[in-house]
């Protein structure tokens, strides 16, 4: 009955692990391939100009944003779990020791001396123990100097002089390998160990010397970076040929003497190991207590989502979304992912908590492809991260060819001295003028605020209304007066030059934008007094108003550059011709 029994259990079994199993091997690659990253960026620039871009700010609008991808089904990283994945796979940062624990650890590798001599090897076992634990754990700092870190490699030999000295000899050589393994490179204190300990270690450096051991390659950039291995310097980079016993290391490639690397484990074996550093991105990742990335000055986008994607990798794998504080109150997300469309969205936020509905409204745009500010009343379609990246390279493409064509034409002759003191002149009271405008319609926004706050009082109406004709008359002026400033200023050339077309053109796309919001104006009731919703319409018009206006004046210097040119008579040449019929006066002239 007992066997029958079993046998029943065996292929009950049988039939329910199997599916069981084959779920797991089905579901785990989908889970993992599918799984989302999101990666919280901060820069000091940001910071110091805004306090509350800070990682709190951050990490709670990530936490948010994780907890909408995982409301949809998407398998996401846990923070903590991507720290500690990170940390094992990829580097941690270097430990952290006191003076009292380095004075322990002193205390216990003496206390350890003092039983060895009285032959209470139980004792000195202990004592070892508990300095090995901690020379185990920060050996990549002890070791980094050469008293210390001879010191480390004593305290370790002294547990082969109990394993020796209590005819232990198999634990006595494991010990004495892993001694070398801990504190490689380095020689022991002359006269603190037994001639039985000294030819133990000798052996085995001898013998691992003999076994194939692995050589190490270390490329970094940038380059001349300190290589430490356990602690122990090795050299600058590019650094080759460096042999080691088969084994796994805690490495460290510093580029700044001001700063500890970050802990790499790597793992030696046989033949030829190679690793390459990433600086920049070292310099950037934290780990804890989430992990994130921390920039000392405003990184390009490109860096950002570069490092992004390698930190992903090094988890194994994952899609990417990249989480930055344009200011307290926007946040930004940018989608790197494989099968996904490259996509930007930017979100409004009260100390890093977005609304519920604008964070559903941003991921569906991330999943769809499409780059969406959220931050406004109304959404507005902007370019994506890597559009934004390929108009930077374009434009630093322009620029470098325009340098290189105005390296290779003839410099323009300047205008006569007294041209060009006037000409500064009136661009420098234009060009206040406009800043002052500026100003003014960044105020009457303000103004606006607190009128459609209060739509019944008459005296934020009056103040927000007197504004705008400031905002015009100086937007007018400055417009006016930088072009006026324009033919006293302008150099002479053979012809119109390049940049004169070019300037034109961006003139020409702000005369079309100002024509845009003129036709694009939103409406605005009549009376609107006590009317918040007529208010806030009159409000919006009044600053699309005032963004025409200041488009117009930009406007206005750009087209009058290639118009200068157009009609300055320069180089006209004149020639007549007389004949049986007539004579004919011909005038040419190079645009």
């Amino acid at each position: 009955m007992r066997r029958l029994v079993c046998a029943f259990a065996a292929v009950v079994a049988a039939f329910t692990a199997a599916p069981a199993y084959a779920q797991d091997h089905e579901e785990r690659p989908s889970s993992e391939a599918l799984r989302w990253l999101v990666v919280p960026t901060l820069d000091e620039a940001s910071e110091a100009a805004d306090g509350d871009v800070g990682i709190e700010a951050l990490h709670t609008f990530a936490e948010a944003l994780r907890q909408e991808l995982v409301v949809r089904g998407e398998s996401v990283w846990r923070p903590d779990r991507a720290s500690e994945r990170f940390e094992a796979v990829g580097s941690a940062p270097a430990p952290r020791i006191s003076q009292s624990d380095i004075d322990l650890w002193v205390e216990h590798s003496r206390a350890a001396v003092r039983y060895l001599a009285r032959a209470d090897y139980k004792a000195a076992r202990r004592e070892l123990k508990a300095a090995q634990r901690l020379a185990d754990r920060a050996a990549a700092e002890l070791n980094r100097e050469a008293a210390r870190a001879q010191q480390v490699l004593d305290t370790c030999l002294f547990m082969v002089r109990a394993y020796v000295e209590t005819k232990n000899g198999a634990a006595a050589r494991r010990q004495a390998r892993e001694c070398r393994r801990l504190v490689p490179r380095v020689e022991p204190s002359a006269f603190r160990h037994t001639p039985e300990v000294r030819d133990l270690l000798a052996e085995v450096d001898a013998q691992m010397a003999s076994e194939a051991p692995g050589t190490l390659e270390v490329q970094s950039e940038p380059s001349d970076c300190l290589v430490r291995i356990n602690g122990v310097q090795f050299g600058r980079t590019p650094l080759s040929g460096i042999e080691l016993p088969v084994g796994a290391y805690r490495m460290q490639v510093e580029c700044e003497e001001a700063h500890r690397g970050r802990i790499h484990r790597i793992g030696i074996v046989s033949g030829n190991n190679m690793f390459t550093f990433d600086g920049s991105l070292e310099h950037a990742v934290r780990t804890r207590p989430v992990l994130r990335l921390e920039y000392d000055a405003m990184a390009d986008r490109a860096e950002r989502m570069d490092h992004a994607r390698q930190v992903a990798a090094i988890l194994g794998g994952a899609h990417v979304m990249v989480v930055s504080g344009s200011s307290s109150s926007v946040m930004r997300v940018d989608l790197n992912a494989d099968g996904y469309e490259p996509a930007s969205v930017w979100l409004a936020v009260r100390h890093g908590v977005p609304e519920a509905e604008d964070m559903r409204r941003a991921v569906d745009a991330l999943f769809e492809g499409r780059s969406v500010d959220f931050s406004g009343p109304q959404p507005i379609a902007r370019a994506s991260w890597r559009a934004e990246l390929a108009s930077v390279a374009a434009m630093g493409a322009a620029t470098a060819a325009a340098a290189e064509t105005a390296s290779e034409s003839k410099r323009g002759v300047p205008r006569p001295r007294n041209q060009r003191i006037a000409g500064w002149s009136l661009f420098g009271v234009g060009v206040a003028s406009i800043g002052a405008s500026i100003g003014l319609h960044v105020w009457r926004g303000e103004l606006g605020d607190r009128f459609i706050e209060t739509p019944a009082n008459l005296g934020a109406a009056q103040q927000w209304n007197d504004v705008r004709m400031g905002v015009w008359t100086t937007a007018a002026f400055g417009g006016a007066a930088t072009s006026a400033a324009m033919p006293l200023l302008l150099p002479d050339y053979e012809r119109t030059p390049w940049w004169g077309w070019t300037v034109g053109a961006v003139g020409l796309g702000l005369a079309g934008y100002a024509i845009y919001e003129g036709v694009t104006m939103t409406g605005c009731a009549e009376p609107y007094i006590a009317d918040q919703a007529a208010v806030r319409s009159c409000v919006a018009r009044g600053q699309e108003a005032g963004r025409l206006a200041l488009a117009l004046a930009g406007a206005a210097p750009l087209l009058t550059i290639p118009l200068v040119y157009l009609f300055r008579p320069l180089r006209a040449e004149p020639s007549v011709s007389v004949t049986g019929q007539g004579a004919v006066v011909q005038v040419r002239k190079v645009f």
